[in-house]
C-alpha cells in the first residue's frame, strides 16, 4: 500500500515538472501535422492605412488546431493616480485546466439540414483527473453564451439541449488527451456560422482553456476566421462617465481575441489602442502618461493573448476643463498592419455640470422630413447608442440589433436599407462618414436622430445616405445659427427655416428624384446631433417656437391647405431685400417683395455677389433684435409681407 502511494506521488511530481514543456511539445507536433490544405491563404494586396482594404484582405484567415492557454501575469502596468498592478505570486497549478490539441474539421461546409459527426481533443493540463461519470463529470456544452439553443443541435444531443456530448473515455489523467465526439445538424437558413463550445466540470466550473470554435458554412462555402478580430468584453465603467473638469482618472477596457492570430504587446505588429474617428488626432482627454505617441493611450497589458482569450488595455484620461457632454472613441490596431475589426470602443462623458440635454417628445401632427446627407459608392457602416432594427422594405426583412452593434450596408441598386431605432431618443452614428467642421477637425458630425436610409436612385444613378426624422428634431441639428445671438433673432431664423423645409415637404420634396426633401449642404446647412449637443441657444429657439411657421393666403393649395409660405433667407443685403421676381423671375410669391433692410448692409461686394438677398436678412434681423428690441414675429412679418405667424402643430 505504501509502495503504491509512492508511485502515485512520483507520477504527480513528474507531471508537474513536465507541464511547462507540454505546450511547446504540442505546438511542435501540430507544426509537423499541418499541411497546406489546413490553411486558407490570402493573396490580395492591401493598404495598411485603410481598415476596409486590410480587413478585406484578411477575410480568409489561417485556421489552425491550437487553442487558448493561460497567460503569465503581467510584470508591470502603468501606474496612474496611485493605481498599480502587482506581480502575482506563484500559484499552485489549477486542478482543472485544458488545452485544445486538435479537432476533426477546421472549416465545415454543409447543406441545409445535413448532419455531420465531429470530434475535438483537449489535453488535460490541470492536476485533477477527468471522468466521464460522477459528481464532476467532464462535458462539452454550448457556449458564447452558455445555456443557449445552438442552431446545430442534433437529436443525438439527448442529455440536454445545450450539451452535445460528454468525455468519450472513462477517465483522462493529467497530461493525457480526452476526446469529445458529437453530431451537428445544419439549420435551414443559408449563412456562415461561428459556433462555440466549452468544457465544463459538472456542478463545479467552466474549465479554463477548454473552448473550441467551428466555422460552418450552411449552403455556402465556409470562410476562415480572420487573422485579426476583436470584441469588447468589459470596461471599468459603463454608461456615461462623470468627472470634474481637469481631473485625471484611470480607465480600462477588455477585448476578446476572436480572430485566429495571437496578440502581442511587442514586436512588428504589437497590439495597441489608438484614438479614432478620426485617427491621428489629439484627444480632448489626452493625459501626460500617453508618452509613446499623442494618439496612443495604451498597448496591450499582457505579453500575449491567444485566440479566445481576453486582453486588457489600461490608461489614464484627463477631463477637459470645459463643462459639457463628450464622446471619445478608441480602436485597436495591429501596428504597421491594420485596424482590427470589432476593436472599437466608444466612451460617453459628462464633465462638470453642463446644461441638461433635452429629450425629444413626440408631437401630435408633426411632419417628417427626409434629408439628403451625402452620396456614396462605398459600404456604409452604422451603429446606435440604443437598440435598433435593420429593415429592407423590398423583402420585408427586419433584423433586431443591440446598442453599439455595427451594421455594414453595401450599396445595392435593386433594394434599399433602413436603420430604425427603437426609441426616438436613440442616436444613430454613421461610423464610415467623416464630416468635420472647418473650424475644428477633431469633431465629426456623423451622429443623427431618427432613421438612416441608404438608397439608390435609378433616376439619377446616385446612391444617397438619407436621414429621415421629425421636423423639430431636424431643426435641432440645423447649423444656420450659432450660440450667443439675440434670442428673438434666433427664433425668427428658426421659424423661417421651418417654413422653408415644410414648404418643400408638402410639395413632395425638392429632390424627389433622389427620394429626399432637402439637401444638408446646398439647401439648409444641417449637421445633426453633434451640432445639437454644442448649440444651447439655437436649441432653445427651436423649443420656444415648436410648430410655428409663416403663412400667407396666396400659398393655400390642395396640397398645402395651411398656406405655409416658402421663406427664402440670406446672410445680408446692400440695404434692401430683393423680390422673388427680381432674382428668379416669375410670380405667385407676394410675400417675397423688396423691403428696407437698414441693419442688413454688408460692405463686402464679393459677399453680396453670393447672396440672393430675397426674404429675411440674417444680419438685418439680428440688428432689429439688438438695436430696436423687435420680437421674432415682428421681424418675420417685416421681411415676409402680408404673412401671419402661426403654430400649426
Amino acid at each position: 500500500m505504501q509502495k503504491n502511494g509512492y508511485t502515485v506521488l512520483f507520477t504527480v511530481v513528474m507531471v508537474l515538472l513536465l507541464l511547462p514543456f507540454i505546450p511547446e511539445f504540442i505546438g511542435g507536433q501540430q507544426a509537423k501535422a499541418d499541411t497546406i490544405d489546413d490553411y486558407s491563404p490570402f493573396t490580395e494586396a492591401f493598404d495598411p492605412a485603410s481598415a476596409a482594404s486590410a480587413s478585406d484582405a484578411f477575410s480568409e484567415g489561417c485556421v489552425g488546431t491550437y487553442g487558448p492557454r493561460s497567460v503569465p501575469a503581467v510584470a508591470e502596468a502603468p501606474r496612474v493616480l496611485g493605481a498599480t498592478v502587482v506581480k502575482a505570486a506563484a500559484e499552485e497549478p489549477p486542478a482543472y485546466q485544458a488545452q485544445l490539441t486538435g479537432k476533426s474539421n477546421g472549416l465545415i461546409t454543409l447543406n441545409p439540414g445535413q448532419a455531420l459527426t465531429v470530434w475535438v481533443d483537449f489535453l488535460n493540463t490541470g492536476t485533477a483527473t477527468w471522468y466521464r461519470n460522477g459528481d464532476h463529470f467532464i462535458a462539452l456544452n454550448v457556449a458564447g453564451p452558455a445555456g443557449r439553443e445552438s442552431p446545430f443541435q442534433h437529436k443525438f444531443w439527448n442529455e440536454y439541449y445545450y450539451r452535445p456530448t460528454r468525455l468519450l473515455q472513462d477517465e483522462v489523467k493529467p497530461g493525457e488527451i480526452g476526446r469529445f465526439r458529437f453530431a451537428l445538424q445544419a439549420p435551414e437558413q443559408v449563412a456562415t456560422y461561428f459556433e462555440e463550445f466549452s468544457l465544463v466540470a459538472e456542478n463545479l466550473l467552466w474549465i479554463p482553456g477548454g473552448s473550441v470554435h467551428f466555422t460552418i458554412g450552411v449552403g455556402q462555402s465556409a470562410k476562415g476566421v480572420p487573422y485579426y478580430r476583436a470584441a469588447v468584453a468589459g470596461k471599468s465603467k459603463g454608461g456615461t462617465i462623470t468627472a470634474d473638469p481637469g481631473v485625471s482618472f484611470t480607465f480600462w477596457v477588455d477585448f476578446k481575441n476572436t480572430g485566429s492570430k495571437t496578440w502581442y504587446n511587442a514586436g512588428d505588429h504589437f497590439i495597441a489602442l489608438n484614438v479614432a474617428d478620426p485617427i491621428g488626432r489629439v484627444s480632448e482627454f489626452k493625459h501626460d502618461y500617453w508618452n509613446e505617441y499623442y494618439y496612443r493611450p495604451a498597448r496591450l497589458m499582457q505579453q500575449r493573448v491567444l485566440p479566445g482569450e481576453t486582453g486588457r488595455f489600461q490608461f489614464a484620461l484627463k477631463a477637459p476643463t470645459v463643462e459639457a457632454y463628450y464622446t471619445e472613441k478608441f480602436a485597436l490596431v495591429a501596428e504597421n498592419l491594420l485596424w482590427i475589426p470589432g476593436g472599437n470602443v466608444t466612451l460617453k462623458f459628462k464633465i462638470g455640470d453642463p446644461p441638461q440635454q433635452t429629450p425629444v417628445e413626440p408631437i401630435t401632427g408633426e411632419p417628417t422630413v427626409r434629408i439628403g446627407l451625402y452620396t456614396t459608392t462605398e459600404t456604409v457602416t452604422v451603429t446606435a447608442n440604443g437598440a435598433y432594427s435593420v429593415v429592407t422594405p423590398a423583402d420585408g426583412k427586419q433584423t433586431a440589433k443591440k446598442a453599439d452593434v455595427i451594421t455594414n450596408i453595401a450599396v445595392n441598386e435593386s433594394t434599399y436599407t433602413r436603420i430604425v431605432p427603437d426609441d426616438p431618443n436613440t442616436i444613430v452614428e454613421i461610423t464610415s462618414y467623416q464630416h468635420s467642421p472647418g473650424w475644428n477637425s477633431t469633431l465629426n458630425d456623423n451622429t443623427f436622430r431618427g432613421n438612416v436610409e441608404v438608397r439608390h436612385s435609378a433616376n439619377t444613378g446616385e446612391t444617397w445616405v438619407i436621414n429621415e426624422l421629425p421636423v423639430e428634431s431636424y431643426l435641432r441639428g440645423l447649423a444656420e445659427v450659432v450660440n450667443e445671438q439675440p434670442p428673438e433673432y434666433l427664433k425668427s431664423l428658426i421659424v423661417a427655416a421651418r417654413s422653408y423645409v415644410l414648404w418643400h415637404t408638402v410639395r413632395g420634396g425638392k429632390h424627389a428624384d433622389n427620394y429626399y426633401d432637402i439637401n444638408a449642404n446646398t439647401d439648409q446647412v444641417y449637421r445633426g446631433y453633434g451640432f445639437e449637443q454644442r448649440s444651447i441657444d439655437p436649441l432653445a429657439a427651436v423649443i420656444a417656437t415648436s410648430g410655428v411657421v409663416i403663412t400667407h393666403p396666396d400659398a393655400v393649395t390642395t396640397i398645402n391647405p395651411q398656406g405655409i409660405a416658402i421663406a427664402a433667407y440670406s446672410s445680408g443685403t446692400d440695404g434692401r431685400t430683393r423680390s422673388w421676381n427680381e432674382v428668379w423671375a416669375g410670380s405667385g410669391y407676394p410675400w417675397l417683395v423688396s423691403v428696407d433692410d437698414p441693419y442688413g448692409k454688408i460692405s463686402n461686394w464679393n459677399t453680396l455677389e453670393g447672396n440672393h438677398m430675397v426674404g429675411l436678412s440674417a444680419q438685418g434681423a439680428r440688428g432689429y433684435a439688438t438695436e430696436e428690441g423687435k420680437s421674432f414675429d415682428w421681424i418675420l412679418q417685416h421681411y415676409y409681407s402680408g404673412t401671419s405667424v402661426e403654430k400649426i402643430y
